[in-house]
C-alpha cells in the first residue's frame, strides 16, 4: 500500500514539474529598447513596406534569443531612424517560414520592403550591428 502512494505522490511531483516548467518556458520575451514585437501578419507588411527595418525572429524557449534581446534594445535606441521588431516564429510561422528562418535568432535587414544585405544568424551582436549600419548607410 505504501508503494502505490508512493508511486502516486512521484507521478503528480513529476507532472507539476513538467507543467510548471513548460508555463515558464511558454513566458513572452520582455520587450526591450524600441523592439516592437508583433503578432499580426496585415500590422508586419505594413511596417517593413518603407524604411530600414530589423526584423529579430525569435522564441521564447530559445535561451539565445533571450540573451541577445537586451543588446538589440539598445542598439534599437542607438539607431532611432532604423525600426526594430520581434517575430515569435511560434506565433507567426507563416511569416518565419516566408522568410525561411531555420534557426533562432535570426535577424533579417528589410529596407522598403525588400530583404537587404546579409542575414545574421546566432546572437553575433557585432554582426548585427555591422548589418544595422549597412542598411542605414
Amino acid at each position: 500500500m505504501n508503494v502505490k502512494i508512493t508511486l502516486v505522490f512521484l507521478l503528480c511531483w513529476i507532472a507539476f514539474r513538467y507543467f510548471q516548467q513548460r508555463k515558464i518556458s511558454a513566458k513572452p520575451m520582455e520587450s526591450h529598447g524600441k523592439v516592437t514585437n508583433i503578432d499580426n501578419e496585415v500590422i508586419f507588411k505594413a511596417l517593413i513596406s518603407s524604411g530600414p527595418t530589423v526584423i529579430d525572429f525569435y522564441a521564447t524557449w530559445c535561451g539565445p534569443c533571450r540573451a541577445v534581446g537586451p543588446q538589440v534594445g539598445k542598439l534599437s535606441e542607438k539607431y532611432e531612424n532604423v525600426r526594430f521588431i520581434q517575430i515569435d516564429v511560434d506565433k507567426m510561422g507563416g511569416v518565419a517560414k516566408q522568410f525561411s528562418v531555420t534557426a533562432m535568432p535570426t535577424f533579417v535587414f528589410v529596407k522598403d520592403g525588400q530583404e537587404f544585405g546579409t542575414r545574421v544568424r546566432g546572437a553575433d551582436v557585432r554582426a548585427l550591428e555591422a548589418g544595422i549600419q549597412a542598411l542605414t548607410a
